[in-house]
């Protein structure tokens, strides 16, 4: 994804709050300028900085933090998902802990 900006940003940010991580990663500065009409009669215009873009949104124990600020290019792509369990296998394991602790008990 592209983003444009009005001033130049970090490869990579970090922001970390309440267990969740916050990474915006910004690679591949590209400098522009618009043109756009003032309120006169003339124009004005304004730089812009645009970067290949990515937010990446999760669970501070989950996002690899210190890898993407060592290699943010190989995130660009990176959309962070969480594990879900499978309903089936939560239910066995489940199971399996009731039947390990019934036979604790009846061998106690």
């Amino acid at each position: 994804m592209k983003a444009r900006f009005s001033s130049q940003q970090q490869p990579v940010k970090v922001v970390q709050a309440d267990g969740m991580a916050y990474v915006f990663i910004c690679l591949n500065e590209q400098r522009g300028t618009e043109s756009y009409p003032d309120m006169g009669d003339g124009q004005s215009q304004e730089t812009y900085y645009e970067y290949d873009y990515n937010e990446i949104v999760g669970p501070e124990t989950e996002i690899p933090v210190a890898d993407i600020q060592a290699h943010p290019e190989d995130y660009l792509d990176y959309q962070y998902k969480p594990q879900s369990i499978d309903p089936g296998v939560q239910a066995l394991a489940e199971i399996q802990e009731l039947k390990a602790a019934i036979e604790r008990g009846l061998t106690t």
